[in-house]
């Protein structure tokens, strides 16, 4: 298969510039020097006229390598240019801003090993069986040795048939499904209330009258900022650190240093008031989980030690997304289920994101020079509106940009004639090439000459190094940008080569696992684990890079939008919204196994397996519209539409579907399924990191287009 690819017919070979109209297909074959030239020339034009932020650039996934993905923000830099960020349009940011405000990173997991141990593994929205085939063994083998695994997922993924217990779930309301649990323990008294009192801010009292936490010098002229609780022993309020049994529950009347008094309560209590209503039932009513259920789930998990939870990609694709992960984290911290081997909470926790977070500025900012950055949910309407300031130019690199980026249809008929220039480098002639202005052959993984390769889940890297030499005229991102920097006369900060670049990254990274990693063996070897102990066991010293140090179940920073404490919220586009009655059906676009997003839908042996796009619906929704197994049906809202054949299967939860994702629009008989999605800004979000794309959020109707031979 990487030979397919590597070779395949619609290989980039050289840099291309088109003739006539975009999307036209007409192209004119250039040498390199004369592509330096042109494109020095047009973003320099730019510059002059709008500013050097007037140039944007927008790098993905599609390369792992790390320069691959940061030299984006590093050419922006250089040039003075705008870079947007990538995780929060790709989808995969909302389970950051769970964990941010809870525990203090970004990510966290236990390595994979450490699964076999666990007495219960509960995965939402986590197909492993599918995205992380490498890693299934360990569960398999926790399995054997007695784990017992549970899956909550409105899908019956192949993850979900190895299970002891499927839970399908109404889509988005995983928060909902773990309150509910949450409010069994409490009433059962299940906690763990040792670890609540010492390593949460659950003790913490809360002023009722402004929902912030009290410090200490409130109460003490002089006093430190520490936080108060009533300590139980000396029947007294202290500074959080000196308490010895903090209480959790009750009413107290606090005097402030001016002699006003003040109502407060622990957040524990607030926390318990605000979860009654989430009882079995209630959780019955918002998730189609049956009451008796959802009591039988917060009962295992509660006796089952060490219990481990583990959620994926798919539960943070909804609007309020970051709820499932701050939810689950709780749960954890509740049950005393974090800082301990075969527990905790995981999502991702591999050396990927460290790396990207660890990527040292003075590597970012060559020479000091500095651009500008914005949120890539902000693109569309950045360059739609020239508010700020005129985007007119803009480069994408390692991005499926044509299948990949959200409301697709827009960018091609409103955004693109906005931007006097837009490029991107490329493998294949993919639709976003096809309506480029210059288009330039990249280097597969295989033809790399150096870069460092971080992992999503365990606590590797990785050196990359040319297996084969590059087809055609194909370049490395470093390269491109490092020939174009020398060529506009902004060659400071570019004189390393690629494999030096790789050594002052890890050497100079705020990190100090990838400061304290043995570059020369990782050299030598081609791999090397970062020294972490192993297997990683995330906080096994109770330490949390928090404002308090503790988890912090009570979130101060988000009260004034009512998120202090653990809530749900329905979907933006629930089908319990009133846009139901016009689109009742919720729309996702799962990954496949056969395919890394839009990467391999277009080799031979991949389309021998998946010869085309199919629609996954349950039989009741198809019986409701005279739909059969293997119909042409249109899906569509009032953004957009798309045509597509159906498979009719009951892994689907009634009234939703799914449509794995990956296919290009040339897979379609009409439309996109990137013409049906939106990206709302979610002003909490925004308030925590940014707008997290909510792919999953989306309601549609279907109709019967045609049916099947």
């Amino acid at each position: 298969m990487a030979m397919q690819r590597v070779e395949h017919p619609d290989r980039v070979l050289y840099p291309m510039r088109r003739k006539g109209a975009r999307g036209a297909g007409a192209w004119e074959r250039l040498s390199w020097d004369h592509a330096y030239d042109y494109l020095a020339e047009r973003l320099t034009r730019i510059s002059d006229k709008y500013g050097p932020a007037a140039n944007s650039w927008i790098s993905m996934t599609g390369n792992y390598g790390i320069m691959a993905l940061m030299l984006s923000q590093r050419i922006a830099n250089s040039l003075g240019g705008t870079a947007f960020t990538n995780l929060g349009i790709m989808g995969d940011l909302g389970a950051n801003m769970g964990f941010l405000p809870t525990l203090g990173v970004h990510q966290e997991a236990h390595d994979w090993s450490d699964l076999v141990g666990a007495r219960l593994i509960m995965m939402f929205g986590k197909n492993i069986a599918d995205t992380e085939h490498s890693d299934m063994h360990f569960l398999m083998e926790a399995m054997e040795q007695g784990a017992k695994l549970i899956v909550v997922d409105p899908r019956y993924s192949r993850t979900a048939t190895k299970a002891d217990q499927w839970i399908s779930l109404r889509p988005g309301t995983d928060a909902a499904l773990v309150l509910g649990m949450i409010n069994v323990i409490v009433k059962e008294g299940l906690f763990d209330e040792n670890f609540v009192r010492q390593h949460s801010n659950a003790p913490y009292l809360v002023r009722t009258d402004s929902g912030r936490l009290l410090r200490f010098n409130d109460l003490v002229e002089g006093g430190s900022d520490d936080y108060v609780i009533f300590d139980a022993v000396s029947a007294t309020y202290l500074p959080a650190s000196a308490a010895a049994e903090p209480k959790l529950r009750g009413v107290f009347e606090v005097f402030l240093k001016d002699g006003c008094a003040i109502e407060c309560r622990p957040s524990f209590d607030l926390m318990v008031d605000a979860w009654q209503r989430f009882t079995p039932d209630h959780v019955e009513s918002i998730c189609d989980v049956p009451a008796e259920l959802v009591r039988k789930l917060a009962l295992a998990y509660a006796t089952s030690h060490p219990a481990s939870l583990w959620v994926g990609q798919g539960s943070q694709r909804y609007y309020h997304g970051h709820l499932a992960y701050r939810a689950v984290i709780t749960l954890a911290a509740l049950c005393g289920n974090i800082g301990k081997p075969h527990a905790g909470v995981s999502w991702g926790g591999g050396t990927l994101l460290r790396l990207i977070l660890g990527t040292p500025d003075s590597w970012l900012a060559p020479a000091g020079a500095r651009g500008t950055s914005y949120p890539g949910t902000r693109m569309h309407d950045i360059i739609a509106t020239g508010d700020p300031y005129p985007i007119k130019s803009l480069w994408s690199h390692n991005y499926g940009f044509g299948t990949q980026n959200p409301r697709r249809k827009r960018f091609f008929e409103e955004i693109l004639p906005k931007l006097d220039l837009f490029i991107v480098t490329e493998q294949l002639m993919t639709h976003a090439a096809k309506h480029a202005d210059i288009v330039l052959p990249a280097v597969s993984y295989y033809e790399d000459d150096a870069d460092i390769v971080g992992s999503w889940n365990n606590m590797y890297l990785q050196m990359r190094r040319a297996a084969i030499p590059p087809i055609g005229e194909a370049k490395t991102d470093w390269q491109i940008f490092k020939d174009l920097c020398e060529r506009m006369g902004k060659a400071d900060g570019w004189d390393m080569s690629a494999e030096q670049s790789c050594e002052f990254i890890l050497r100079e990274s705020p990190d100090p696992i990838f400061r304290n990693t043995d570059w020369e063996a990782l050299k030598k070897n081609g791999v090397v684990r970062v020294p972490v102990k192993d297997p990683h066991v995330p906080f096994d010293d109770l330490k949390f890079p928090t404002p308090s140090g503790r988890v912090e179940l009570y979130t101060e920073q988000l009260k004034d939008f009512g998120q202090e404490i653990l809530v749900f919220e329905e979907p933006l586009e629930s089908n319990r919204n009133p846009k139901s009655s016009q689109y009742p059906l919720t729309f996702m676009t799962a990954h496949q196994m056969h395919t890394v997003h839009s990467q391999h839908t277009r080799l031979p042996w991949i389309r021998e397996l998946l010869p085309g796009p199919r629609l996954e619906m349950n039989p009741i929704d198809a019986r409701l519209r005279d739909i059969a197994d293997g119909d042409l049906v249109s899906v569509y809202n009032d953004r957009g539409s798309i045509k597509v054949y159906v498979t009719l299967t009951e892994a689907m939860k009634p009234g939703s579907l799914n449509l794995p994702q990956g296919w290009w629009p040339e897979d379609f008989p009409e439309g996109h399924y990137s013409d049906l999605t939106h990206v709302t800004l979610n002003p909490v979000q925004e308030a925590i990191l940014e707008t997290n794309f909510a792919p999953f959020d989306n309601l549609v109707e279907v109709i019967k287009s045609e049916r099947a031979l």
